[in-house]
This record gives C-alpha cells, structure tokens and sequence, in this order.
C-alpha cells in the first residue's frame, strides 16, 4: 500500500518531511482524497486541433464550458452566451448578458465591460466580469439554465486582494472561488467564498510561477482536484514560438504537476479560457477543452481545441 510520505513525494517534499493535509491550501474533505489527488497524468496530447470556425459569433470568444449536452462559449463582443447542440452543432440560442440587472447593492463604478471565462454546475452557469473601474477586483455573474433557457440569479463581486482579481476556477465541495490577479504571468492565486465572495485569507505562491508573458484566461477544478490554468496573449507578433500553454499544479501546495501545449500558429493567435467534459468528438474520447481566438482585422475566428490523457482518470 502506497503511504502518505510516498505520496507527498509525488508533490515535491522530501521523505522526511510531514505536513497536515488540513494545513494545504484547498485539501479535499478527506484525506483520501487528497493523497489521490498527488497522482496525475504523465502525459497529455491535443487529440483534435479544431477546425477553424469563422462565424458572426465567433468574434470575442473568452471560454468555453460542455453541460446538458451542448457546447456554451462567452463572447465579448457583443456580451453574449452563445449555447450549441454538442451532436448536430446547430445554435440552440444567443443570450444577451447586458440585459441582466447591475449588481444590488450598487457597486461604485460598475460598467458591463469585460466577460470572460465561464464555469457550468448543473444548471448554475458563473461568467467572470470585470467592469474596468479603477481599483475594481471583479464579479461573477451566475445565471441559471439549460440553454433553452437562462435566468439571471446574481453577482457574486470578489473583494480586492491588492488589486483586481478574476475567477480561474470553482471548487463547489468546499464552495470556494480560485482567482489571480490581471497582471501579466501569473504568480499566485487566491481563495474567495463562493456564497460571499470575500476573501478567504489564503494565498498560494505557484511553483514554478508562470512567466510566459501570459494574463490567466480561465481555468477549471478537475475530478481528480487539481487546479488547471490557461494562460493566454495576443497580438504576440510570433509566429514562430509556436504554443501557449495550460498548466496544471496541486492545489495542496502550488506544485507544477503537467503543462499542456497548446498549438498556435500565428502570432495573432489568443489561448482563452479551458474546461473539463469527458466527450466523444470525431470518434475520440476526450476530456479538456481549449477556446483558440485568432484576433482578425474584422471578425475573430476559433478554434475548439481538446486533449486525452494516458491516464483520465487522474485528470
């Protein structure tokens, strides 16, 4: 039988070393749970590099999520959630999100100005905003729905941690939002309640921090509790560099478990937010899912990029 030493080793520590599991950042409600959580993939591949779509949607894609069987992308221009049958690719609807009421009580300086990464849990849809405001943290904008249908249900606004600072994923067991700043790399995160979105008074340093010259994009909590983030640029002018990246670190301690390699072929090219759904497309099983925005003079064009594991069930 694996131990907890050797399996804190997986995460970094030396054998000699023991930590509480209640002493991590964000542990799991067991123990475990969190010593599975120290297992992961060995490798990842980009199984389906997408085909590209240039629609009159597809301009301003921030993310991504897969529920209800149907395929939802936020766009930023215009605010709208554009909701598709995952089988048949045809548009169920487009939702207009400026139409939701502004937050109440009002929030000083509050614009509808930028939509972003979007989270899905059963019927509950979050999209991350941020209205531009100076010393504005962010809010997240939860509706609910099936596609069919969307309801508004609230703002959640995220309390300042020196600065603004977005949603990057939600662990709805411990009802806790994961945030980082808006500046570019991505050193650390931070916790929020979910219910409140007050600051939790935890910060996790990343080791290896992120310095690929990339702002946070979005991000997901995975099954097997780990913290995937997508970092993105645009207008990069480089063609040449070839990839931007997802990475995935243990939210016990900050560890670098995987980076993913993302394909982009032109310097224009903007890695956006990312998702887990365990779907079959084009005959391939596939388990995360990537938003590629290629920034055009006119329209923006995507690409819907998903990748395998060697092993998912450690996702």
């Amino acid at each position: 039988m694996i131990s907890y030493r050797q399996q804190l080793a997986k995460i970094g520590y030396s054998p000699k070393e023991f930590v509480s599991y209640r002493s991590f950042f964000l542990p799991p409600l067991s123990l475990r749970e969190a010593m599975r959580s120290m297992d992961f993939p060995g490798k990842f591949w980009e199984a389906i590099p997408g085909t590209e779509q240039d629609k009159d949607w597809t301009d301003e894609i921030q993310g991504c999520a897969f529920a209800h069987g149907r395929w939802f992308y936020v766009s930023n221009n215009p605010m709208t959630l554009h909701v598709f049958d995952g089988m048949s690719g045809k548009k169920v609807k487009s939702w207009k999100l400026t139409t939701v009421p502004p937050p109440d009580p009002p929030l000083p300086g509050f614009s509808f100005n930028h939509m972003g990464a979007i989270i899905i849990e059963g019927n509950y849809i979050y999209i991350d905003h941020w209205c531009g405001a100076q010393g504005a943290a962010g809010q997240i904008l939860v509706m609910e729905g099936n596609g069919d249908t969307l309801n508004f249900v609230k703002w959640i606004p995220l309390e300042n941690v020196n600065g603004r600072v977005g949603m990057i994923a939600i662990n709805f067991a411990r009802r806790m939002v994961i945030t980082s700043g808006g500046e570019l790399n991505i050193h650390r995160v931070y916790l929020h309640s979910l219910d409140t979105g007050k600051f939790a008074n935890k910060t996790m340093e990343l080791n290896p921090p992120i310095t690929d010259k990339g702002y946070a994009q979005g991000g997901f909590w995975s099954p097997n509790n780990h913290l995937y983030i997508s970092s993105g640029q645009g207008k990069i002018g480089d063609s040449s560099k070839g990839h931007q990246y997802i990475y995935s670190y243990s939210p016990l301690n900050g560890r670098l478990l995987n980076t993913l390699a993302v394909r982009s072929a032109a310097g224009r090219q903007e890695l956006e937010g990312c998702c887990y759904a365990p779907v079959v497309r084009e005959g391939q099983s596939v388990f995360i899912h990537v938003v590629l925005l290629e920034n055009e003079v006119a329209k923006d064009d995507i690409f819907l990029k998903s990748f395998s594991a060697d092993r998912p069930d450690l996702i």
